[in-house]
Parts: structure tokens; C-alpha cells; sequence
């Protein structure tokens, strides 16, 4: 899913909690909402050892260029494909992140929701484009794209 999607839907649902929930104060939807979206940030991390650039603009662009490489493969092949390791995206550290909370401050349990609500918003698109769920465990994952085809997604003269 693209970022600007995760930035409107966790800046709509971290004002819908403030607004509706008496316990969330502004900190804690800010936590919601900068949780939900820096997330992603394991991407440009593995853009940073991929491509050995610290550019983000074209880390961005190169991984649109690559999820539309990627969504030329028919649908029903795409689930055998093993796509980037995602580190940071698995229910892990939404236990962790909980623990943290019950263990040292309330607003860890903060943090822990933008990334649930990061991780659903990229489930259901995983399983709308790809016909399978990834992202739930870091464990899981790691061990199941072992199984799965590695892909070499060509862009002119670079192989990804």
C-alpha cells in the first residue's frame, strides 16, 4: 500500500479516536498516527542495502516501479513470490509494544494500535493484490519466503 494511503487513513482513524475516546489525548492520537505510518520505514532500510543509496525519493520511486512491475504478474502467480523481508511489519511488536505498555507507560499501548492498524490496512491490500496474507509474523514470514520463488523484477538494465 502507498504511504500517502497510510497517511490519510491513520491521520482519519488517530482524529476519529481522539474524537470519540476520552482517553485518548492529542500525545496518544499522535502516537496512533506517527506509529501507523514510520512503519514503513523497514522498507527504506532494505532500499538503503539494496541499493546502497540513502536517497528517499528514489527509494520511493523504486519501489512503485517495482509493485508495478510486480502487479503485470498474473494474480493467481502472484502468491507463490516471495517479495522484501519487511522487519518491522508483524503482530511481534504489537505484543511487544502492549507489554511495554502494561509495563512502563500507557502510551507504548498507543503505539501498538497505529501499528495493528498499519498492519490491517497492508493485509487486506496483500490479500486483494496477492491473494494471500504476509505480514502477520516476522517469524512466519522469514521462514515461508524461503519456500516461496525469489523474483528478479527487471527495470531497463537494473535487475532487482
Amino acid at each position: 500500500m502507498l504511504p500517502k494511503f497510510h497517511i490519510l487513513i491513520g491521520l482519519l482513524f488517530s482524529i476519529g479516536c481522539y474524537t470519540i475516546f476520552s482517553f485518548v489525548s492529542l500525545i496518544g492520537a499522535g502516537l496512533i498516527f506517527l506509529s501507523s505510518v514510520l512503519i514503513d520505514f523497514d522498507h527504506y532500510i532494505y532500499y538503503i542495502f539494496k541499493k546502497k543509496s540513502f536517497s528517499l525519493k528514489k527509494a520511493y520511486n523504486w519501489f512503485k516501479k517495482k509493485g508495478k512491475q510486480f502487479s503485470k504478474i498474473p494474480k493467481n502467480k502472484r502468491k507463490s513470490y516471495a517479495l522484501n523481508f519487511s522487519f518491522f511489519h508483524g503482530l511481534e511488536w504489537v505484543f511487544i509494544f502492549s507489554l511495554f505498555g502494561k509495563l512502563f507507560n500507557n502510551y507504548f499501548y498507543f503505539i501498538a494500535i497505529g501499528i495493528f492498524l498499519h498492519l490491517v490496512l497492508d493485509w487486506i491490500h496483500s490479500y486483494h493484490t496477492m491473494g494471500r496474507f504476509f505480514k502477520i509474523s516476522i517469524i512466519f514470514d522469514y521462514f515461508n519466503n524461503k519456500n516461496l520463488k525469489k523474483i528478479q523484477l527487471n527495470f531497463g538494465r537494473n535487475k532487482v
